[in-house]
């Protein structure tokens, strides 16, 4: 498939040229109002040429003013590309290093946006390099395919030192077990991550299990406003049935005891959308021998052929495979044990 620019200067150049058309509209508004009330002091006696200068200027404002989000956007990814981060993306993204460089090079681009226009948040929790910026390779890769991609559904990630329960308490009591959360209500354009789940998700790129990636999804299946398991990027109306059907036969071999997905997407086809969809990006060779429609289908919603990066994927998995238990120096780089640090 192809993926675009791969460098930042044409990367956004949809959005930019959208912006710039609302802040267009927005000062020609301004304009005539400014015009029209020019207009009535004119008749006061004031003089004309300076009345109109004075009715411009509240346009010229409003034009910068919307159009500041497009000069922060340059400046962002006009700064080199962190040392620091590059090392995590090498060590811990396997999806990252087995793109082609022009696509690497637009990854980068895409961490440097995220991080520069989203917040990432630690609740009671040191928020290092490795946690920000696998926060933002979780956005990334699911909308990947989409070069013109804008995030407007989430404004911050809340980074938490545990999993948790439904009232966000965290801890290590047995019913904090949710390791993921996207926000409603007063929460809405928030995300909840927990911090050592976030991590593991990429250190294990085999298990098909991927909490950032489940939870960005789930923002996948929100552009048309409801989290349902029916996403409508990538599906028209004539591909929504099959999908529901799809996505019956799939839930009644995972009952069954037939299929390798996780149960967890028998909770509802929410959820079922988002397990596959972790599935899908860490192993898509298996569910494209497995589960063929399902693949499919899946390639379609993310505007992403995986099936021609498996031989890269298959060799970084075994080139960069990290295991880590209890004892192991945890994740996060810290230099402490795992498990005196983000597994507590």
């Amino acid at each position: 498939m192809s993926f675009g620019p791969a460098d930042g200067g044409n990367l956004f150049a949809g959005w930019e040229r959208r912006t710039r058309v609302w802040a267009l509209v927005f000062a020609g508004v301004t304009l005539l109002v400014s015009a029209l009330i020019a207009l009535v002091v004119i008749r006061t006696g004031r003089p004309v040429v300076t009345t109109y200068v004075l009715a411009l200027a509240p346009a010229c404002g409003v034009y910068v003013w919307q159009t500041g989000a497009i000069r922060r956007r340059h400046a962002i990814v006009s700064e080199p590309f962190p040392p620091e981060w590059e090392t995590v993306l090498q060590r811990d993204v396997v999806y990252f290093r087995a793109l082609e460089p022009a696509a690497q090079r637009r990854f980068r681009r895409e961490v440097q946006v995220f991080l520069g226009e989203k917040r990432v948040t630690g609740i009671k929790v040191q928020l290092d390099t490795t946690t920000r910026v696998l926060a933002a390779a979780s956005a990334i890769i699911p909308i990947f395919g989409f070069p013109d991609w804008e995030w407007s559904q989430i404004n911050e990630v809340l980074v938490y030192p545990t999993r948790f329960d439904g009232e966000f308490d965290f801890g290590d009591r047995q019913d904090h077990n949710i390791l993921g959360m996207v926000g409603t209500g007063s929460l809405n354009r928030l995300m909840i991550l927990s911090k050592p789940d976030l991590i593991s998700g990429f250190r294990n790129a085999t298990d098909k299990r991927n909490v950032g990636v489940h939870e960005f999804a789930h923002l996948v299946d929100k552009t048309d406003g409801v989290i349902d398991g029916v996403p409508r990027v990538g599906l028209d109306q004539r591909a929504i049935g099959p999908w529901i059907d799809l996505m019956r036969r799939k839930m009644s071999e995972i009952e069954a005891g037939r299929s390798d997905i996780n149960r967890y997407a028998l909770t509802n086809e929410a959820e079922f959308f988002a397990v596959t969809a972790e599935y899908f990006f860490e192993r898509p060779g298996l569910m494209a021998a497995k589960h063929p429609e399902l693949y499919a289908t899946l390639e379609q919603v993310f505007n992403q052929d995986l099936r021609a990066r498996v031989g890269a994927l298959r060799r970084e998995l075994k080139r960069g495979r990290v295991r880590f238990g209890r004892n192991s120096p945890c994740p996060c780089g810290s230099g402490r044990k795992f498990k005196k640090c983000c597994l507590q």
